[in-house]
């Protein structure tokens, strides 16, 4: 092999099982010891070399070559060269395919695999999850819409650890923390191919292969040197974007060894909301047509009420005359505002209470994508041993920097300060409550830099007819998030009493108002850690059948999974803050507009066993029987299986199909999450009941929707949740170049791990008071629905809707439960065709994914509520929320697709590629009738062109690509910058050229 030509074997290392170890592995000295390893067989092939190992003859070197343990396999089973892999429901998607993408980063490559659902760990979206929601340089992996966490990545056939960073996603009646890969943490320009097995597969691989499993395949045994520049322009924006890539490897020692390294760099600039008139505004109201029943309607009106101009509030009961209203409250508004009715001072002047706000454009500052570098360094060490074994070493290196600005604070409604009667600019000498106000001043400012570092030694080799491999492997991921210009509620309070000229001002509309005295960088820096050693033994011709030999694997398999999130002093209880009310934590923070979150920290140790078996029962029909037991340090274990057959009547036409069961283990953080409080507007369906059951209709003495806070923590009791998958298809091949398939498959997962939700939990407690009735009321109610105690005008309403009276809510106790079963079904198709003709070679690919149900039943409490208003217990049009048909709801689209068509001429080369997600409703915007809102398909293409030429010793290669080719833009929704961006992207058109010259 030529070093001046550049080459790549295919070198596809699918998973592989682990032996159990000693607890003394997670003391080991990790980064020191696998180092050492890494190394070893480098310096060894050194020594050889060096030494001039003349011995080797040319006929030794060939039989090395024939038994080179390298071979070209797919995911979904680690038996080398079995006869199954053409039997099993797997896309591959390759380095040329990936180049025609014209993607930079894994979550824009996942955008574009119709198997893939939303990504919920989306940039635009983080803004709802302030410091609780992952950030930075981050995506997630969704197969089939299952839901974060539920898909296996691997990376060269071994787990990759989860991204140090998590955040919530709603399951059942509330948001619960879910953890994934770092789809970003994965260079595309390395990648050789990424493989997607659409099928259950935790008998193959463990825990969490319940929707499937992405192998993400890096080049290795490289020769050559390549180098590549990417440059991104956009249509709408100032953005510009640069990618280099630099792949270098050498084979030496006489072909016993090769080192090959691949490095990239990406960099981009930051999009502002400010530059597209469609985001400049957070109230989207009047995007909505005139035409449509949504227009007007204040669903669209994504600004706020609380800006720098504050409503007051008297603490003691009073009126100031001509200043407030009867109940001591007033409004304050800019010097020139139509509605002001008294000055206050050169900046604000003021009116009482009923005039309405000032609202506050939050888009104002706002950025839709961050700052962006990225870089990424993988290297690869192959070293022939001799006597049949092999050493392979894998160092990946990934760092990150991110930075974004976000919209000012303002203060939760449940936890106000207090403009302080001596502060030096209070004109009227009384406490206020400052309400209605945000701090918007400088906007938050967050720096976000993640690290992920992965060392992998293994060894495989030959005894006899069994072929070994084994590993140790340390990964880590690190995210450090940084907000610049938050607001602390002690020195606000503090500087909100002072009575110098130092205090901080909410009269001066924004103008020298002090309030740099009470910001304070806000951190969370979190860490996840993956360990594992792994060993299998795997023999192609274990005993013979009359229509073949039988193949078998045994395996087994240690890891150690941690994980640490801390928290700045600030919200974590070091450093705490009572408010008016006396609320401390861990129920309010000192972080203006965050809720108080204690550190955590987790860990497990999983040891599992495993085989596999290929059995060819006839000529044409093989079969693949898979067996797999876990054991969790932390919940329990399980043993689950596999069945799948592949069988050919025609040689043209394979049917294919599987049956298997799946499990994902709770994730450390529902296992070991201390007390966490979130604050959320919510409905009290016991105090709805009473208002319109006990004469308080207009609910003019009951307030039945107002913040809640509800409280969870995590469980020791949680167990796996547990799927069971099936797949039948065919796959039909007419001629030469043409193969179609198609497979349909299902996903039954029960004992999904969530919350029942604080509506629901309110749901239930009217249940309890409706069966009681109001006779003894002593203990009636909900238990997890703690209440204040009730007034007297508010009891006699309850009374007479003849139930036990309440008081408000002051928190919910919800803690993390195995509650319901999801459903899902579907089918996959797909087209490949290539033609060789006198104008060149093309190539088609097309690939369709059909989602045709997605049901989540309830179980548990939220199944005693589905049956109580079934049968009339409680009132049927009171909604038990998070159990329904799911299908087609915010975002889960019955259909996505992709289609792509190549062509290459001598040194010319085109491409047009076409993507398209299917329709789907926003449930929060469905009107009271019952008409949804739906966002229509949407449909992308991408073109590009290229010339391929020689020059200064090099083969090199130019391409102009262009993205969203006819320039479409995202259909409106109730989003923060107009569009649902967990399902769309809105950037318009962008273009990019790119150079490659491979020496």
């Amino acid at each position: 092999m030529s070093k001046n030509a550049m080459s790549l074997k295919a070198d596809h290392r699918t998973a592989i099982s682990q032996p159990r170890l000693k607890r003394s592995f997670g003391a080991m000295s990790g980064i020191g010891l696998i180092s050492g390893m890494l190394l070893s067989p480098l310096a060894l092939a050194i020594q050889d070399q060096a030494a001039g190992d003349s011995k080797q003859t040319s006929a030794t070197k060939s039989v090395g070559k024939e038994q080179s343990l390298e071979e070209v396999s797919v995911v979904g089973t680690q038996i080398k060269g079995a006869k199954i892999n053409e039997a099993l429901a797997v896309s591959v998607i390759s380095a040329d395919d990936i180049e025609v993408l014209g993607v930079d980063s894994g979550d824009e490559l996942l955008a574009m695999i119709p198997e893939n659902g939303q990504n919920f760990f989306n940039e635009a979206e983080t803004l709802s999850g302030g410091v609780n929601a992952a950030r930075g340089d981050i995506g997630a992996f969704n197969l089939r819409n299952l839901g974060t966490g539920n898909t296996l990545v691997l990376l060269n056939g071994r787990r990759v650890v989860n991204a140090a960073a998590y955040q919530t996603e709603e399951i059942g009646g509330s948001f619960v923390p879910v953890v994934t890969v770092n789809s970003n943490m994965l260079p595309t320009s390395g990648l050789a191919r990424v493989e997607v097995l659409r099928d259950g597969a935790s008998a193959i691989y463990g825990a969490d292969a319940v929707a499937g499993v992405v192998n993400n395949v890096l080049k290795s045994d490289f020769e050559g040197f390549s180098i590549s520049f990417k440059q991104t322009e956009y249509d709408h924006f100032e953005r510009d974007a640069q990618n280099l890539s630099i792949e270098w490897g050498e084979t030496f020692n006489e072909g016993r060894t090769n080192v090959s390294t691949f490095f990239s760099h990406y960099r981009r600039d930051r999009i502002t909301a400010s530059e597209d008139s469609r985001w400049a505004n957070s109230d989207l109201m009047e995007l909505v047509p005139e035409d449509s029943p949504w227009y007007g309607d204040t669903a669209f009106r994504n600004d706020s009420a609380n800006s720098l101009y504050p409503q007051l509030d008297m603490v003691d009961s009073g009126r100031l005359d001509g200043i407030t209203d009867g109940s001591g409250e007033l409004e304050v508004y800019p010097v020139g505002d139509e509605r002001c009715e008294y000055a206050i001072n050169d900046q604000v002047c003021g009116a009482v209470d009923g005039q309405g706000t000032v609202r506050y454009n939050l888009n104002e500052f706002r950025d839709v994508s961050s700052q962006l570098e990225r870089n990424n360094l993988f290297v690869f060490v192959n070293h022939d041993l001799g006597n049949g074994i092999e050493s392979f070493s894998e160092i990946g290196y990934y760092r990150s920097s991110t930075n974004k600005r976000a919209h000012p604070a303002a203060s939760f409604t449940a936890s106000k300060l207090i403009f302080g009667a001596d502060n030096y600019y209070n004109p009227w000498g009384v406490d206020m409550t400052l309400d209605n106000y945000r701090f918007a001043e400088v906007p938050r400012i967050i720096d976000n830099d993640g690290e992920n570092i992965r060392l992998l030694q293994g060894l495989r080799g030959s005894l006899g007819n069994w072929d070994w491999d084994t590993a140790v492997l340390w990964n880590r991921d690190e995210k450090s998030d940084v907000t610049h210009n938050r607001v602390s509620n002690l020195l606000m309070q503090e500087a909100l009493n002072d009575p110098t000229e130092a205090a901080y001002n909410p009269l001066s509309g924004g103008v020298n108002s002090n309030i740099e005295r009470a910001l304070v960088d806000v951190r969370r820096d979190s860490k996840s850690e993956l360990k594992s050693f792994d060993v299998k033994f795997s023999n192609n011709d274990l005993f013979n059948l009359p229509a073949g030999p039988v193949a078998a694997l045994a395996g087994f398999e240690y890891r150690e999974e941690s994980f640490v999130d801390d928290r700045d002093p600030r919200l974590d209880g070091t450093i705490v803050f009572t408010d008016a009310d006396g609320d401390t934590y861990p129920y309010v923070s000192d972080v203006v507009n965050s809720s108080p979150t204690p550190d955590n920290r987790g860990d497990r140790s999983v040891t599992s066993l495993f085989g596999e078996l290929q059995v060819p029962v006839f000529d044409n029909f093989d079969l693949q029987l898979a067996l797999r037991y876990e054991d969790f340090s932390d919940f329990g274990d399980t043993t689950v299986g596999k069945v799948a057959f592949g069988y050919r009547p025609v040689e043209s036409l394979l049917l294919r199909g599987s049956w298997s069961e799946a499990f994902r283990a709770p994730n450390m953080v529902t296992i070991n999450e201390e007390i966490v409080a979130r604050n959320n507007t919510r409905i009290d369906w016991a105090c709805v009941y009473a208002a319109e059951n006990g004469g308080d209709p207009g609910q003019d003495v009951l307030d039945c929707e107002n913040n809640i806070q509800r409280i969870a923590q995590g469980s020791v009791d949680l167990e796996a949740e547990e799927s069971t998958n099936t797949s039948l298809g065919l796959v039909f091949t007419p001629m030469d170049g043409l193969t179609m398939t198609v497979d349909f498959w299902s996903i039954e997962k029960e004992n999904t791990i969530g919350l029942l939700g604080e509506e629901n939990h309110t749901l239930l407690d009217l249940y309890y008071r409706l069966q009681a009735g109001n006779g003894n009321c002593d203990g009636v109610g909900n238990s997890a629905v703690v209440r204040d105690e009730v007034g007297l005008d508010e009891a006699a309403i309850y009374e007479a809707a003849g139930i036990c009276a309440a008081g408000d809510i002051a928190y919910v106790e919800d803690n993390y439960a195995n509650l319901d079963t999801r459903t899902l079904e579907g089918y996959d198709l797909g087209v490949y065709y290539d033609l060789s003709t006198d104008f060149g070679e093309f190539s088609l690919k097309y690939n369709g994914s059909h989602l045709t149900k997605f049901d989540q039943e309830a179980g548990g409490d939220a199944l005693l509520l589905v049956d109580a208003q079934a049968s009339g217990g409680i009132p049927g049009n009171f909604p038990v929320a998070g159990f329904a048909d799911l299908i087609q709801k915010n975002g889960n689209q019955k259909e996505r697709h992709s289609l792509t068509l190549t062509w290459r001429y001598d040194r010319f080369g085109a491409s047009l590629g076409g993507y398209s997600v299917g329709r789907f409703y926003d449930e929060d915007l469905t009107l009271e009738d019952g008409t949804r809102y739906w966002l229509p398909s949407m449909t992308t293409y991408d073109a590009t062109v290229d010339y391929r030429f020689d020059y200064a010793g090099a083969s090199n290669r130019v391409r102009l690509g262009v993205k969203n080719l006819t320039d479409e833009r995202a259909p409106l929704a109730d989003g923060y910058f107009g569009f649902f961006s967990d399902a769309h992207s809105d950037y318009g058109r962008y273009y990019y050229l790119s150079l490659r010259s491979s020496f």
